[in-house]
């Protein structure tokens, strides 16, 4: 049974890991941003195909995540209402709920809304008058993207406090760490990674 709970438990964390998509979304967006007009043009096709593509991979992170974690809760002895009881797994249920929602919100509401937008322009530049439609749709999916980045981080953080909590005040400060490098990646390419 030990081994198969650390098989779980890597499992776990590797998904944890490859939801990190939210932070390779935002060095996209802020390289694409660094382009310049025209909108329309072949980059955006490929960025918002790179987009739209992963968000059925995200889905299934998330949800093996979501599964391994309930299994390693009752595996390791505890019931279901160890959710409400440990505020570290707690919260890490919630945040995966959130980012679960945000990125249903993304791939029903946001991004048939983006595609659509530029399917009129047919492949020619977008017209003058859409290009703040599609501006402002896309900064609404880059400000749910550090959303889900802050959120993926802070799960990550929590993780690793479920059964060893950390001091309030050392949790504070990882907190205001992952704020601020959620920040700096929703504003730069970040070139030189957490410098």
């Amino acid at each position: 049974m030990a081994t198969f709970i650390d098989i779980l438990r890597v499992i776990h964390i590797l998904n944890a890991v490859l939801m990190a998509w939210p932070f390779y979304a935002l060095v996209a967006v802020n390289q694409r941003a660094r382009l310049g007009p025209p909108l329309g043009d072949r980059t955006d096709t490929y960025m918002e195909n790179i987009i739209k593509n992963r968000t059925i991979p995200c889905f299934v992170f998330q949800g093996t995540a979501l599964v391994s974690g309930l299994a390693l809760v009752l595996l390791r002895g505890a019931g279901f209402d160890a959710l409400l009881t440990n505020p570290a797994l707690g919260l890490k249920f919630l945040l995966l709920l959130l980012i679960i929602g945000l990125l249903l919100y993304v791939h029903l509401s946001l991004q048939p809304r983006i595609d659509a937008l530029f399917s009129e322009a047919g492949g020619k530049p977008v017209l003058p008058e859409v290009a703040p439609r599609i501006g402002a749709l896309r900064l609404r999916r880059k400000r749910i993207a550090s959303i889900c980045m802050f959120v993926v981080l802070t799960v990550s953080m929590l993780g690793v406090q479920v059964w060893a909590a950390f001091s309030l005040w050392m949790t504070a400060l990882l907190i205001i760490a992952i704020i601020l490098f959620t920040w700096r990646a929703y504003k730069s390419v970040t070139p030189y990674g957490w410098v």
